[in-house]
């Protein structure tokens, strides 16, 4: 937090040029507002060959497609590809059209949601399912795709997962967790409702978490892929655009003292997709990797002890939504 303020204000700088993105291919989930339309608008202007956008929404899909076409002056460019990662099936559908691409430089994972109720989506909080389960679930698909890319190609592909520096203040709730069934326990309505605003934190701790585990899993010189976690920090989008009146005012009012832009956020995943090897795990903010803004009750003994049990629920929970899912990535 002693950096936050001076970070927000900080003109953050583009790490890609043209010469790093020509007639390379790249995937961005939720790009029809905000970041991840910022991120594919960008990655058109910079002349990539193609870039996928996965979509909830296809009607608004092509109308982003459209737009972002006609401001960059390029035609032909992008691609609209549907995903609802509250839908387990629609994710699987995802994951396996990316077989379809030969080549994948950059998987950007930006969709997620946070809501102001509680929602229950494939047997879980929307929350866990959305931000956490589903996104890991389209890594989980995308990793040995981007593997193959890097060995055909000789390149090293990124997957950027955008997390939230609001998975630090999920520290209230940590103390709650049983010590196994977490994300069981997670779904008792009674126990955890009166705690709901702290459930976006939560999913976006467990995203961080995930990401740690599996890059100490899955080094990059194993796998040629690079995978890291991007804070993008305090942006004026609509991601809170569901949430009570009061929660969004105050929520308006910081943005307007000290929000980014949706562009000037959008340069922190541009700079995740840019980042080396040295980037494989880490958690980026302010186009910086900052190990130092980890709390060290998520990097401590009890702190590993909890990531491990996360992982270890997430990858029976995924191998229960699509078998062999996780074998084929993480091998006995």
């Amino acid at each position: 937090m002693a950096d936050f303020f001076s970070n927000q204000r900080k003109d953050l700088p583009i790490a890609l040029e043209t010469k790093d993105v020509k007639d390379k291919t790249y995937i961005v989930t939720g790009a029809t507002g905000g970041l991840g339309y910022e991120v594919a608008k960008r990655l058109v202007q910079l002349e990539a060959a193609k870039v996928v956008i996965g979509v909830r929404n296809e009607e608004k899909g092509e109308f982003t497609k459209t737009t972002i076409e006609k401001e960059a002056g390029r035609k032909d460019v992008i691609e609209v590809w549907p995903l609802d990662l509250a839908s387990y099936d629609s994710v699987k559908a995802f994951g396996k059209r990316l077989e379809t691409i030969d080549r994948i430089d950059a998987l950007v994972l930006n969709a997620g949601v946070s809501h102001a109720e509680w929602q229950v989506k494939e047997g879980s909080e929307a929350h866990m399912t959305v931000n956490f389960i589903s996104n890991l679930l389209l890594t989980f698909e995308a990793l040995p795709i981007l593997q193959a890319s890097a060995s055909k190609h000789d390149i090293k592909p990124r997957i950027v997962v955008v997390g939230s520096m609001g998975g630090f203040f999920a520290f209230e709730s940590i103390r709650k967790f049983p010590k196994t069934g977490i994300l069981d326990d997670l779904n008792d309505k009674a126990k955890w409702k009166p705690l709901f605003d702290n459930r976006y934190p939560v999913s976006k701790l467990f995203e961080h978490f995930a990401v740690r585990e599996l890059a100490s899993q899955k080094p990059v010189s194993e796998t040629g892929v690079i995978v890291n976690v991007v804070d993008p920090g305090l942006c004026k989008t609509e991601l809170n655009h569901e949430l009570g009146l009061f929660t969004r005012f105050k929520a308006w009012c910081a943005k307007l003292i000290m929000g980014r832009s949706a562009e000037m956020g959008s340069r922190t995943l541009i700079h995740g997709i840019a980042a080396g090897e040295e980037s494989h795990g880490k958690y980026l903010t302010s186009c910086e990797i900052r190990e130092d803004h980890i709390p060290e009750w998520a990097t401590n003994e009890a702190g590993q002890v909890l990531q491990k049990q996360v992982w270890t629920e997430l990858l029976e929970k995924l191998e229960k939504i699509q078998p062999g899912v996780v074998t084929t990535v993480i091998h006995d």
